[in-house]
C-alpha cells in the first residue's frame, strides 16, 4: 500500500468565515478510505499587546510590544476505514521553550474488523488516548496555543477548563441527540512522580443540538466532571500548559528576584480558578447556543465543589458571548464573570472583531477590561487591567 503525505488545514478559518461553529467532529465516512493518509497542518499566532494594569501593589511595568510568537504542527493518520488518529505538538509556546507533544489520541467511527457490529457504530465514536476530556463546550470557543480560530477573542475564558488527560471516551449521536460517557485518570502529568492511585474521573455529557432551519441553529449541552475522594490531585482548570494571553498582567514586581518577573513565572496571568490537584471534586457546566443567520449567541454557566489541600473550594462561573458575521468579518463581545466561597470577583468584558483576509488568515482586534474585587493573586487585593490587543494568525 502506497502512503501518501498531504498538507491539509485545520479548516477552522474557512469555519469562521462562513459562520459554521464546530463541536464535536462529524462521524469519519469509513467509504471515504483508500489507503493510509498522513496529513500535516501547523498554526503560528503573534499578539502585539497594548496593556495597562494597577493593583494596591508595585506591579511589573507592562511594556507595548509583540509577544512571543506561538506555533502548533497538527499530524493526523486515516489508518483504516472509519480510524483516525490526531497529534499536536507545540512548537513554540509562552510556558516551555522546548518543543513538546501536547497530546494524541485515536478516534474510531467504524469498526473494520467487526463486521457485525456496523449497525451500533452508526451512532458512536470511541475516542482513546491524551486529550482534553469532553466536558463543557467552552473549550470549542478557546485558543490552543497557536491555534486560535476558534477563539472570536484573544484571550480564553477566566475559569478555563482545559487538560490533556490519558483516557477513553465513548460519544452516542443520533437525531440531534448527544450523549458522552469518559472515564480518565484526572492528571497531566501522569508519567512524572506521584502516587496516581487507582481512582478514575468521570465525566459525561447530555445535550440536543439541531440545524432546525436553513437560518437557524439550536444546541444545549450538560455536562459534568467528578473527582472521588481520596484521588492524589486532579487537574482541570490549570492544564493549559503552554500559557495565557495577557503577558504578565496583575504580576507582583519582585525587586529581589529578577526571574520572578518574566511571562514564564506566571504563565496563567489574566486566568483565575480553583487551581489543579483537588481530592475531592464535583463539577458541572451548562452551556446554550444559538445561530440565525450572522448572529451567534453562547452562554456558559459553571459551578464546583471540592476539595483541595484539605479547604473546601466553590466557584460559580458565568459568561455570556455574543457575536454577528458579515462575509469575511466579525464583532461582538464577551461578559464572563467568575465568583468564588471566599467574596472574591473577577470579571473580565471584551469587546473586538475579526477579519479572515483569506481562508487561512486569520486577523482580530480585542479591547479587554478585567476587574478584580478581593485576593485572587494572593497578595492582590482588587485591581484591574485593560487595553488592546491585537492578534494575527495563520492555521493551515
Amino acid at each position: 500500500m502506497k502512503t501518501r503525505i498531504l498538507s491539509i488545514g485545520f479548516l477552522l478559518a474557512g469555519a469562521l468565515s462562513v459562520g459554521a461553529q464546530q463541536f464535536e467532529a462529524e462521524k469519519i465516512n469509513p467509504e471515504d478510505f483508500n489507503e493510509l493518509k498522513v496529513k500535516i497542518g501547523a498554526d503560528f499566532a503573534l499578539q502585539y499587546q497594548g496593556l495597562s494594569h494597577e493593583a494596591d501593589v508595585e506591579l511589573i511595568d507592562l511594556k507595548k510590544n509583540f509577544n512571543l510568537p506561538a506555533a502548533n504542527l497538527y499530524i493526523s493518520a486515516d489508518l483504516a476505514p472509519g480510524m483516525r488518529l490526531h497529534l499536536n505538538n507545540y512548537l513554540s509556546s509562552r510556558h516551555h521553550n522546548e518543543a513538546w507533544v501536547e497530546g494524541g489520541y485515536l478516534t474510531i467511527d467504524h469498526l473494520p474488523f467487526l463486521p457485525a457490529a456496523d449497525g451500533i457504530m452508526e451512532y458512536l465514536t470511541i475516542k482513546a488516548g491524551v486529550m482534553m476530556p469532553n466536558y463543557g463546550d467552552a473549550h470549542y470557543f478557546r485558543s490552543n496555543n497557536a491555534a486560535v480560530t476558534n477563539n472570536p477573542f484573544v484571550g480564553n475564558w477566566i475559569m478555563d477548563a482545559y487538560t490533556n488527560n490519558p483516557g477513553m471516551e465513548i460519544l452516542f449521536r443520533n437525531s440531534g441527540f448527544l450523549a458522552n460517557v469518559g472515564l480518565n485518570n484526572g492528571r497531566m502529568n501522569y508519567g512524572r512522580g506521584g502516587d496516581l492511585g487507582e481512582d478514575l474521573v468521570f465525566t459525561w455529557k447530555l445535550g440536543y443540538d439541531s440545524q432546525v432551519t436553513e437560518d437557524l441553529r439550536l444546541r444545549a449541552t450538560f455536562s459534568g466532571y467528578h473527582v472521588g475522594e481520596g484521588h492524589s490531585g486532579s487537574t482541570l482548570w490549570d492544564g493549559d500548559r503552554a500559557g495565557a494571553r495577557y503577558y504578565n498582567v496583575m504580576q507582583i514586581f519582585d525587586d529581589q528576584n529578577a526571574s520572578a518577573n518574566t511571562a514564564d513565572a506566571n504563565f496563567r496571568s489574566g486566568r483565575w480558578s480553583p487551581g489543579a490537584n483537588q481530592t475531592e471534586m464535583n463539577s458541572y457546566m451548562f452551556n446554550l447556543f444559538g445561530q440565525f443567520k450572522g448572529l451567534e449567541l453562547f452562554g456558559i454557566y459553571e459551578t464546583m465543589k471540592g476539595v483541595r489541600g484539605g479547604n473546601d473550594q466553590e466557584f460559580t462561573q458565568t459568561a455570556l458571548q455574543g457575536l454577528y458575521r458579515f462575509g469575511d468579518f466579525y464583532a461582538g463581545g464577551r461578559w464572563n464573570k467568575v465568583d468564588n466561597n471566599n467574596g472574591t470577583t473577577v470579571q473580565r468584558t471584551n469587546i473586538g472583531g475579526g477579519w479572515n483576509m483569506v481562508p487561512y488568515v486569520l486577523v482580530k482586534l480585542d479591547y479587554v477590561m478585567q476587574q478584580y474585587e478581593g485576593p485572587a493573586h494572593g497578595a492582590i487585593d482588587g485591581g484591574e487591567f485593560k487595553g488592546l490587543v491585537l492578534e494575527a494568525a495563520i492555521s493551515f
